[in-house]
């Protein structure tokens, strides 16, 4: 017995659906992506501090919001935070005991990675998948032509406000997936491993009510007393 029109009409209409749902479960706008982290060996060889951080960030998003976070061992905390419901970015910084947090409204002077002087992002039409998400891949050079060029990979998929305000790719309009940075001076590769759709704790975009409030220059003091400490 061969196959009627009308099987195949609802196969077709059933595979589009699967489809659809999964550009719509993407579309929720809901999850955790969990990077690694690879530090300079050189550095870690010749900074202690280095061998105390963690080698796993995670990057939480909901309704446009994001959360950028780096912690260890219930000792160590760090958080890049953008709320979009309260138009606020802020930073956490957490180093047992002490827990600081600045927070200013969009567009006010922030504390963020280090900057990149000269920095050239030039876009590329490549595209590959990573992890399931399209990726576009944007060639990084400097006006200093001593320093390494190098490419990042960053994908549109993800409806995010201003995902990289904290960063020196700020210009770049999607969620970076593949990408070089650096905080005061430690210098780390950072690449995607794994992305998760459950439900986010709306907690995550909010600053902590225990954080003790300091101004964005006494932050910055803050992680330059501790992030460049030695033992």
């Amino acid at each position: 017995m061969g196959i009627s029109k009308q099987t195949i009409t609802v196969t077709l209409a059933f595979i589009a659906t699967l489809l659809f749902c999964v550009s719509c479960k993407r579309g929720n706008n809901e999850g955790t992506l969990t990077y690694k982290i690879e530090f300079n060996e050189k550095e870690k060889a010749e900074r202690a501090i280095i061998g105390l951080l963690p080698e796993t960030l995670k990057y939480y998003y909901k309704n446009a919001s994001s959360s950028m976070e780096i912690s260890a061992f219930g000792m160590f905390r760090c958080a890049y935070i953008s709320n979009v419901k309260s138009k606020t970015n802020s930073v956490l910084f957490y180093f047992m005991p002490k827990k600081y947090a600045c927070e200013a409204k969009f567009g006010e002077k922030m504390i963020g990675f280090d900057p990149m002087p000269g920095i050239i992002l030039t876009p590329t039409k490549e595209e590959k998948e990573i992890l399931g998400l399209t990726a576009h891949k944007v060639h990084v050079s400097f006006k200093d032509k001593d320093k390494e060029e190098y490419d990042i990979w960053y994908t549109k998929d993800l409806k995010i406000h201003n995902p990289n305000w904290h960063t020196p790719y700020k210009s770049i309009d999607g969620v970076l997936l593949d990408y070089r940075i650096a905080l005061k001076d430690i210098s780390m590769h950072i690449t995607l491993d794994e992305i998760s759709e459950l439900e986010v704790d709306s907690t995550k975009f909010i600053v902590p009510k225990d954080f003790n409030r300091v101004e964005v220059d006494s932050m910055n003091a803050i992680f330059d007393e501790y992030l460049k400490m030695e033992f």
